[in-house]
């Protein structure tokens, strides 16, 4: 586990170093505002990012950088997060290190890891309640569900979505033999922490009357929703993750559902299959899936590691991982061979080449400096627009995010 936890360090640095080559996000003033305004909810959000924003400038100041140090360091995180559930899953050193490759190269981990956004804690949740929900299994120690609880609670203070993931859970613990969980009260003193944890954001809402469903209901009447056709939703999937550690996943998705050494876990396949079916019928935008593939990403690492150290019939055991052997480096090599230009395309090395390839796809999302300090402004209470000769009538990331 020491190379992993430096491979996440070298991500944490290298993400800390180009964190302010590129403007404010817009929606970052959104938590910003927010964190200056502490609540128990928000109308398009739980409370914990604003709190998390508040507690990091306090401390770390209002530079890019600063602002977007939690981002980098729960991206980082990941990378040990899916490094241990491969050795859940009972893969060895290249499994664990395969697993870890394929988190540092995937798009929506990198984005996730630079800029400030509800995103950028969902996939540390979402894999933290799978890792609980692997121990209770896997050691048939019960108390592991009220880590889960906890979890899961604190994930619906992030963002809702994480509910989904619970449901998931749920629907496959119930398809498989693991439906005995539920004869155990631990799981549901697990499901009660969750709810305790989850309930002054749940009053907030009744108080103020639902805004949060308003809002998504708004969003479907004005004709926001993206919907995809089926075949569509999955190559965006892929791309999200990256299209060369498709096989991987997808390895690790069909060996949680069909695979004998990971029978016990298979609760986690039929999981991954009720978030995509439910998000799909809904037309959830498709990044919502994210945060769940690197329980995948893990499985696929351990399948395709003990394949390649597998024997056939014809050889001893020996003899084929001796043959097989190249393919380990070669892998890992083509991996981070690939996965380099997707390293270097969102983090310019000049100021003057702001956000560049990502520009070009969302044009209006990241404002430059002036059009950052023009927002600034209107926070600190003097409006203006770029000219500095007209007032507006609202902070131009609202009502967009």
């Amino acid at each position: 586990m020491a190379l992993i936890w430096l491979i996440a360090l070298a991500k944490l640095l290298f993400h800390i170093y180009f964190n302010n080559r590129y403007g404010y996000f817009r929606d970052e003033f959104d938590y910003m505002s927010c964190g200056d305004h502490l609540a128990w909810g928000y109308v398009d959000q739980p409370p914990l990012i604003p709190f998390l924003v508040h507690i990091s400038r306090a401390v770390l100041g209002d530079s890019l950088r600063s602002i977007r140090f939690i981002p980098s360091l729960a991206s980082s995180f990941l990378v040990v997060q899916t490094a241990i559930l491969a050795r859940e899953f009972g893969g060895h050193r290249f499994a664990l290190l395969l697993s870890a490759i394929t988190v540092v190269i995937a798009p929506q981990y990198l984005s996730n890891g630079s800029l400030l956004g509800t995103n950028c804690l969902e996939p540390n949740l979402w894999m933290g309640c799978a890792y609980f929900a692997i121990l209770a299994i896997k050691r048939d120690q019960p108390r592991y569900w009220l880590w889960f609880g906890v979890i899961a609670g604190i994930g619906l203070q992030e963002k809702y979505s994480i509910a989904l993931f619970g449901f998931g859970i749920v629907v496959g613990l119930l398809l498989t033999p693991q439906r005995r969980a539920f004869l155990n009260p631990w799981i549901w003193i697990g499901g009660l922490a969750a709810f305790l944890i989850f309930l002054p954001n749940l009053l907030w809402n009744i108080h103020y009357h639902w805004p949060f469903l308003e809002l998504m209901h708004n969003i479907r009447v004005a004709g926001r929703d993206v919907v995809l056709p089926l075949r569509q939703y999955f190559v965006q999937q892929t791309i999200l993750v990256g299209p060369i550690t498709a096989p991987i996943w997808l390895t690790g998705f069909f060996a949680l559902l069909f695979s004998a050494r990971l029978k016990p876990y298979r609760f986690l396949g039929w999981c991954y299959l009720v978030c995509f079916s439910v998000l799909f019928v809904l037309h959830g935008k498709n990044y919502y899936l994210a945060p769940v593939y690197p329980m995948l990403l893990a499985a696929g690492a351990v399948i395709i590691d003990s394949a390649i150290d597998g024997k056939t019939k014809s050889d001893t055991y020996q003899n084929s991982r001796s043959r097989l052997r190249w393919l380990k480096p070669a892998i890992a090599v083509v991996l981070m061979a690939s996965g380099a230009h997707i390293l270097l395309s969102p983090f310019p090395f000049s100021r003057q080449t702001i956000f560049s390839p990502t520009r070009k796809l969302f044009p209006s999302s990241c404002p430059s400096w002036n059009t950052a300090t023009n927002a600034l402004r209107y926070r600190s209470g003097t409006p203006t627009n770029l000219d500095g000769k007209k007032s507006l009538p609202k902070p131009p990331w609202r009502g967009t995010a």
